[in-house]
């Protein structure tokens, strides 16, 4: 189950030669189910879920610009943290970094997560979501 949320094509005032910028943001949901192991080795687990994204043109990705953020909620505040961006965090006397990333294409978008604690046991990361956010 894949679930959007998306504010659409908002345009600036115009520029230079009567050009305007115009953006779009979308939110992308991972649930911890969804995140599937592309690489498990004694350094750590690899993960990635990826998404049909139509938004990102060919003219966005060549011309234009994608940014994209982890969104959290602490407490009451929510949150944007720019990727790529890594969490290092303890566990029960283990320490642990989760490194995430994303990596475009025309009409896709995949995001990734590495977690190196050290322990080759797969284990899922949790649930995210990530706001993309495009500039023309």
């Amino acid at each position: 189950m894949m679930m959007f949320s998306a504010c659409e094509g908002k345009e600036g005032p115009p520029g230079k030669d009567g050009i305007s910028t115009v953006f779009a943001a979308k939110d992308f949901i991972v649930e911890s189910d969804y995140w599937k192991p592309v690489n498990k080795n004694s350094m750590g687990d690899t993960f990635e879920y990826g998404f049909y994204f139509p938004q990102l043109t060919g003219l966005i990705f060549d011309e234009g610009a994608v940014m994209c953020y982890l969104v959290q909620k602490l407490g009451n505040t929510v949150i944007q943290t720019p990727l790529p961006y890594t969490l290092y965090g303890e566990s029960d006397g283990v320490l642990y970094s989760e490194n995430y990333t994303y990596e475009i294409s025309p009409g896709y978008i995949n995001f990734i997560v590495k977690i190196s604690d050290f322990d080759t046991e797969i284990q899922k990361p949790l649930g995210c979501t990530f706001r993309v956010v495009l500039i023309w």
